[in-house]
Formats: C-alpha cells, structure tokens, sequence
C-alpha cells in the first residue's frame, strides 16, 4: 500500500493506493500546518505505508511539514516528484522540464493513461492551468492564468473602491449582471470557461483527431455549467497520477 499526498496551493488531499485501488482519505486546506497538523489530520489514520508520493506545488513550508511528519512517524522519507523530460509515457514540452508544475506533469500522466488520445486538461483552483497531450504522449503546452477567487480577490485589492460597491449583491450564472458583486464573479467564471473552449477550438483547428477536455481542481464545478465543450470531471486527478507513477515510472 502507498500513500499519496497531493499538495496544492491552498489544499492538501491525501489517499491510498492498494492493489489498483485509490481509496480517497481526505481534503483539507493547509493553511498555518506544521508538522504536528501533517500527522494529526493525514498520517495517524493510516497504516504504515510501503512509499509516500508527494505532489508539491504549495510551497517549502507545507513541504518541510509532510517531510518532518513522516519521517518521526515512519522513519523513511517521502518521495517528492518532479517534472522530467518524459515519464509513464508521456514527453514534456517544457525546455527546461523541471519549470512545469508537478500537478500539471502528474495530470498530464494520469490522463494519458485513462485514454491516450488528444486532451485538453483544465485544472481550476487557485490558479487555472490548461494542458495539452496528444495521442504519442507529447505535452504540447499549456496555459496559466488566475482562478475565480484569486480574480476576484485581485480586483477588490487592486481598484479605488469597487470593493465597497460589491459588498452585496445576487450572484447568478448569466454572463451579465446587476450589481458590482455580480459583475465580477460572472466574469470571473465566464472568462476562464471562455478560454478553456478556446483551448479546445485551437485542438480542433490544429489536430484532426477527435479530443476531450478534462476538468479537475476544486473550482472546476464553477466553470463546468458554463463550458460550451463538453467535458469529463476527474476531481482526484493528481493522485491518480501519483498512482499510476508509482506502478510504472523506473
């Protein structure tokens, strides 16, 4: 059995890997967590693993935190996987392979694996990413940009006095709204499905083959109604990555 821990930049999932079995545990945001929190709410359900996986795109602290946790409970380091020029058989576009983030890499991989086709993978969290793989494998590139709330954070920070005017308002799915409030957060979802649907106009345009879009992340249900393309909701995408690295990455 393997424990995998895939840490974002507000929440860390964890889950076991048993006999081609991924049993989620759970999802948490790891705001203020030390070493303490890692075991408390991660490790001292679980028995002792054979291998912890770590995804890491939160940060050294958060990161230092799972390393000491499982160390004082386990005595062996996790394993913390990086980005390389391919793996499981998947080929990085990235010049410099280790500058694409890992959850991007580790979705790419788990996709590919599930259906080796054309796909645009969309994960939408604190930041949206949007990758492409195509049938060979190859990482064709991708796209970052803010996710809703960090668009919508950015504006109330960074503008004289819009915050003021969206203290309140209704909120709905249309692309046009009636009040402030509204007016950014239907943008906001409005403008990251736009692009996604871009995405998958520029696969359509460049490759003949037939293509799917992949939606992944905690955000991604915000995006979803609003997609003209239609799509696959993979929540634990991450892991299953991880999952599958870990049976066959050498």
């Amino acid at each position: 059995m393997n424990l995998l821990i895939d840490i974002g930049n507000t929440r860390i999932k964890w889950a076991t890997h048993d006999a081609g079995q991924l049993v989620a545990h759970g999802a948490l945001s790891h705001a203020d967590w030390n070493a303490h929190s890692v075991d408390t709410h991660v490790l001292e359900s679980i028995p002792q693993p054979q291998r912890v996986l770590v995804a890491n795109v939160g940060g050294a602290r958060i990161a230092d935190a799972v390393r000491d946790a499982v160390v004082k409970r386990w005595g062996a380091a996790p394993e913390f996987i990086v980005s390389t020029a391919s793996a499981c058989g998947v080929r990085n576009a990235y010049p410099v392979p280790g500058n694409l983030g890992v959850d991007r890499w580790l979705g790419l991989i788990a996709v590919h694996a599930m259906r080796p086709g054309l796909a645009c993978i969309v994960g939408v969290g604190t930041a949206m990413t949007i990758d492409g793989v195509d049938a060979t494998g190859q990482h064709l590139g991708g796209v970052i940009v803010p996710g809703p709330e960090l668009m919508v954070t950015s504006l109330l920070r960074s503008t004289s006095d819009i915050a003021q005017r969206a203290a309140s308002g209704e909120v709905t799915t249309d692309l046009f709204a009636d009040n402030t409030l509204g007016a950014i957060r239907q943008g906001a979802v409005h403008a990251l499905a736009a692009l996604a649907d871009r995405a998958m106009d520029t696969l359509r345009r460049t490759h003949s083959s037939d293509r799917v879009l992949v939606l992944t992340g905690g955000a991604a249900a915000a995006i979803q109604p609003l997609l003209s393309s239609p799509a696959i909701s993979i929540p634990d995408l991450v892991l299953k990555g991880l999952a599958h690295y870990a049976t066959t990455a050498r």
